[in-house]
């Protein structure tokens, strides 16, 4: 599938204003022209909007209209000229792993561009000075850095491009991905480079070289089944006896519509989550949160409402 150009503006608040910025999206974002003029109050300059939808080939600030979601489909089943694969490996008592991607040319003509990869995690609880509390598939790193390896394959042919990676203390490799992307180096008049293709893999899904017992001391300690779900979700979780926690479910403004409280019994816990808000409405489908608290365990993530 084709990836939205702007991959690398995960986060775009400048990257010296809070803890979750990373240097290498904020250079990445400005490698590409500002949209648009704008009077500053003495003279027109150009102008990084921010947020702004930026799909290959199509600038328009699809936030206005509510047609985000149709153009990126839409962009998405695009035939690619190109395949990719990736695997790899991950060993978790030591959070390092090597990701590989293959991409072959499925098309008659020779295509050129450059291949990068990022590392991101999703579903990041932290309180933005600007407000936000969630944050999703944020920049964690580029491997080994923004500039990426040049390409240029004749039709029928394949590169294979391996990079090493390191998952940081204070991440959650269960919410952590890898991406690469094969993108054009030819920039359009509407400031965007074409996105050939791109593949992504669940950091947890590369675990190699850990035995049951090690694994299961790093599994989420917040377990969600099902998710999606329909009817009910119900979340796991196991605290020593005794120690109260608080349970908050949040929708995707980060606006508070449900909250559990209990103590422990010391054994494992199910919250069971009805999917009503605390008046007793059914929410809608789509995208909420929920953040768990308690003295001995904090989690966060996503639960998915179909």
């Amino acid at each position: 599938m084709l990836y939205p150009t702007r991959v690398a503006a995960v986060e775009w608040h400048p990257y010296t204003s809070y803890p979750l910025g990373l240097l290498e999206s904020y250079q990445r974002w400005f490698s590409y022209p500002a949209p648009y003029y704008y009077w500053n109050g003495v003279d027109s300059v150009w102008a990084y909007a921010t947020p702004w939808l930026w799909v290959d080939g199509d600038k328009d600030p699809a936030y206005l209209t509510g047609t985000w979601r149709s153009k990126t489909i839409t962009e998405m089943n695009k035939p690619s000229p190109l395949t990719c694969t990736m695997w790899g490996n991950y060993t978790l008592t030591e959070g390092t792993g090597t990701i590989y991607a293959k991409f072959r040319n499925d098309s008659t003509a020779t295509i050129s561009g450059r291949i990068r990869f990022v590392l991101t995690e999703d579903s990041i609880y932290y309180a933005a000075p600007t407000g936000d509390l969630w944050h999703n598939h944020v920049a964690r790193d580029y491997i080994p850095d923004t500039s990426g390896t040049a390409f240029t394959l004749a039709p029928g042919d394949s590169i294979t491009t391996s990079r090493s990676f390191t998952v940081q203390a204070g991440w959650n490799q269960n919410r952590c991905k890898l991406i690469a992307w094969a993108q054009s180096t030819t920039l359009l008049a509407d400031s965007t480079r074409d996105v050939w293709q791109s593949g992504i893999k669940n950091v947890a899904d590369l675990i190699v070289d850990v035995d049951e017992a090690k694994l299961a001391t790093l599994r989420p300690p917040v377990v969600l089944a099902p998710n999606p779900c329909v009817n009910e979700v119900k979340l796991s979780f196991s605290l020593y006896q005794g120690l109260s926690y608080t349970l908050n479910i949040y929708d995707i403004t980060g606006r508070r519509i449900s909250t559990f409280r209990g103590i422990a019994a010391g054994d494992k816990e199910t919250v069971t989550w009805n999917l009503r808000n605390d008046t007793g409405a059914r929410v809608t489908s789509g995208v909420y949160f929920y953040r768990f608290d308690s003295a001995r365990l904090k989690n966060s993530g996503k639960i998915v409402v179909k």
